[in-house]
């Protein structure tokens, strides 16, 4: 395989950000995605990354694209991203009232204004814009930006689609369009099912995924996100210890030193 950068989101450990950081670092995480900061502090956020040992290798922020106020705010953590040189903006798009059809329209602008800064908004496997492949593909073509593509996520195509599906099948789907991954298990491949395990204890074929991305010339992010009943109430050092569990599955299929 080829030489992949896997990255954790801190929430797994419910602390403060230098203490959460400081805590992937000691699981032997290098890469974070970090939230963008509401209070616009881009330097202050690469400097705390960095004096803990790690690189951003994304940002995160969630917006309703038919607010006007939050289409502002995403244009904000666009200029931020730039600010710092973190490629890649994980965006969890929604919509208030709109259609899908005026949602694709109103993602035009941010997705320009994120080409012309080097950055990439990646679609979240989410609804209702790229909650399975077809979705996702349908989204960025309609768009067709290349500041737009899509945070493949191997669990939420479970967790967003009637049960049955695959996400493998889903992945290729929108290969050409992925650029950002979640790395995320899933127990049984439940729809709304918050069970998601320590990845090699679900049904997520995750040698396949890196294979086909292998394949294709993926060389984006692979972010561990690590949520719901897996970590949430646990003492510190039984989140650490699922981090690590986590990472060492990667190590054993070959995704990671």
């Amino acid at each position: 395989m080829m030489k992949h950068t896997i990255a954790c989101r801190p929430g797994c450990f419910d602390l403060p950000l230098a203490q959460a950081l400081a805590e992937l670092k000691r699981a032997g995480i290098d890469n974070v995605e970090l939230d963008a900061p509401a209070d616009g502090t881009y330097a202050h956020l690469a400097n705390l990354a960095k004096d803990s040992g790690l690189a951003i290798t994304s940002l995160s922020v969630g917006a309703q694209i038919d607010d006007l106020d939050q289409l502002r705010a995403l244009n904000r953590v666009i200029d931020g991203a730039q600010q710092i040189g973190v490629p890649v903006i994980f965006l969890a798009a929604s919509l208030k009232q709109a259609s899908f059809d005026d949602g694709v329209a109103l993602l035009k602008a941010p997705a320009e204004h994120a080409r012309r800064a080097g950055v990439i908004l990646s679609l979240e496997t989410h609804v209702p814009f790229a909650h399975n492949g077809a979705t996702a593909r349908r989204t960025v073509e309609a768009v067709g930006s290349a500041g737009l593509g899509y945070n493949y996520d191997s669990a939420n195509i479970y967790y967003y689609n009637p049960k049955g599906v695959d996400t493998v099948a889903e992945l290729t789907k929108a290969l050409p369009y992925v650029s950002s991954v979640h790395l995320k298990e899933s127990a049984r491949g439940e729809p709304e099912s918050f069970d998601f395990p320590v990845f090699g204890e679900g049904i997520v074929n995750f040698p396949a995924v890196f294979a086909i991305l292998d394949a294709y010339g993926y060389t984006g992010p692979y972010t561990m996100e690590l949520e719901g009943p897996l970590v949430d109430g646990l003492p510190l050092a039984e989140r650490s210890a699922k981090v690590r569990a986590c990472l060492d599955y990667l190590k054993s299929i070959g995704a990671c030193p």
